[in-house]
């Protein structure tokens, strides 16, 4: 699920509105509008953890659904990479 949609359906699950989430994260509400409408990338990691914490998510699925990798992994690439190599073999 592309990461706009994910945060506006784990908001609405949560009965959470635009605003209210826009104010617990310190952003804009047309901006957060545009996330969640896909009409922006996905954000700055510090927004991308904020969101998280505010909805009650793991960052790691944050980042997931933004396609990034978090912050404290992106200096061990090469690492990530190969292990995922290595669970992913054979099952093409």
């Amino acid at each position: 699920m592309a990461f706009g949609k994910y945060i506006r359906r784990e908001r609405e699950e949560r009965g959470m509105t635009l605003t209210e989430l826009a104010r617990r994260v310190d952003v804009s509400i047309a901006y957060l509008s545009r996330i969640e409408r896909e009409l922006e990338n996905p954000p700055l990691d510090r927004l991308v953890s904020a969101l998280a914490s505010a909805l009650g998510l793991p960052a790691d699925d944050l980042f997931a659904a933004a396609r990034l990798l978090p912050p404290d992994m992106r200096a061990r690439t090469e690492d990530v990479i190969a292990v995922y190599r290595q669970q992913t073999a054979g099952r093409g």
